[in-house]
């Protein structure tokens, strides 16, 4: 397991649940699974506070072309000034101690995109989760 630290910009989120977040992680987690984390934490306290959006990782990530949306600013580092490119690869194991910075809406963006439908966004994602599962050798113990 392993420690990640994520800070979030974005107001009506930050009214309900504050920015700053930390979670403990299988040790092969990504920046994709650090926010279905945050996910988790706010439908367990009620409904996703923005009404256009089912969750902070719809509001953020395309999973049909595996990437953030351009509007979306997020950065990361392990330790001082060791950047991670989660920008440009979602899906990189973040190593213990990271931190994340999430704006969903980042202020400077000039060119805006809409977020694909939720359903093709549920489809698309759990496609993704999918082709990331490794199938066991014919006859190996299974963990469950």
């Amino acid at each position: 397991m392993k420690r990640i630290k994520l800070v979030v910009r974005e107001y009506p989120i930050n009214r309900v649940f504050g920015s700053d977040f930390e979670f403990s992680l299988d040790d092969e987690a990504s920046a994709i699974d650090l926010i279905e984390e945050l996910d988790k934490l706010i439908c367990g306290r009620g409904s996703f506070p923005l009404k256009e959006y089912h969750s902070v990782l719809h509001m953020v990530y395309n999973p049909v072309e595996n990437r953030f949306y351009k509007q979306v600013a997020v950065s990361a580092h392990s330790e001082p000034r060791k950047f991670l490119n989660v920008q440009k690869n979602p899906r990189m194991k973040l190593p213990d101690g990271t931190t994340v910075v999430l704006v969903p809406t980042g202020g400077c963006i000039g060119e805006w995109e809409e977020v694909i439908d939720y359903d093709v966004f549920c489809t698309h994602l759990k496609s993704r989760r999918n082709s990331h599962v490794i199938a066991q050798p014919e006859g190996a113990a299974s963990d469950s």
